[in-house]
């Protein structure tokens, strides 16, 4: 059973990812004239964040060394982000954007909030990280503070949380409307990312740990 959810984890689940979002962008496609731009901007938030994991995964990978040596781990490739809470915080946030776009007519403003608030933290997140891992490779040739998720971030998720600004700008909503879409992204962070950490902190299990640091490879030759 551990041998099977190795294999899950470790790619597999990836790709189970990819395929979601390639799924969401045909019914992005097929319902472009029918669903309203509320429904369109969350459904394009679901095509994204697979092309985000991609960026931090698989190519050029190694977000997760970047996020872990934030978290100051004594073992950056094994706690607190492994291939296990990857694949909690990947497929559930994948999967809650999908359970969102098909119910947004029902949260319509609570919908586009989310999208603006994901994409906002995800960028402010890649930034600090990206500034962090500056600051510790400078020295061995780092010109940038580009990390694996930074292009995904700033080109695709903040234009489209300045989309769902604008509309929010032009349609009336309520306070307890916004905090529901906060509510949702923080629902994410805690049980989706900061509660799988804590589990991965406590138990440091090196079964799911990762085998190569990615893009900062070349700076620890």
């Amino acid at each position: 059973m551990m041998d099977l959810l190795k294999k899950w984890c470790d790619r597999t689940r990836l790709y189970a990812v990819y395929f979601l979002g390639i799924v969401m962008g045909c019914a992005l496609i097929w319902n472009w004239g029918s669903w309203e731009q509320s429904q369109k901007l969350v459904c394009i938030l679901a095509i994204i964040v697979p092309m985000h994991i991609f960026e931090e995964n698989s190519f050029p990978a190694g977000f997760y060394f970047m996020n872990n040596t934030g978290f100051h781990s004594k073992e950056p490739m094994v706690y607190p982000q492994n291939q296990c809470t990857n694949m909690v915080t990947n497929s559930g946030a994948e999967i809650v954007l999908i359970i969102v776009t098909f119910s947004t007519l029902n949260i319509e403003v609570s919908a586009v909030t989310l999208v603006v608030f994901f994409g906002l933290g995800e960028t402010i997140n890649h930034t600090r990280s990206g500034i962090l891992m500056y600051q510790r490779y400078r020295e061995k040739g780092k010109k940038t503070i580009y990390g694996p998720g930074t292009v995904t971030s700033w080109c695709l998720m903040i234009p489209l949380s300045t989309a769902g600004v604008k509309w929010l700008t032009v349609h009336p909503f309520t306070l307890v409307q916004i905090l529901g879409g906060i509510g949702i992204f923080l629902g994410i962070a805690v049980f989706l990312i900061l509660l799988p950490f804590a589990i991965s902190m406590k138990v440091k299990s090196k079964r799911f740990a990762f085998d190569d640091k990615g893009y900062f490879e070349k700076y620890d030759r």
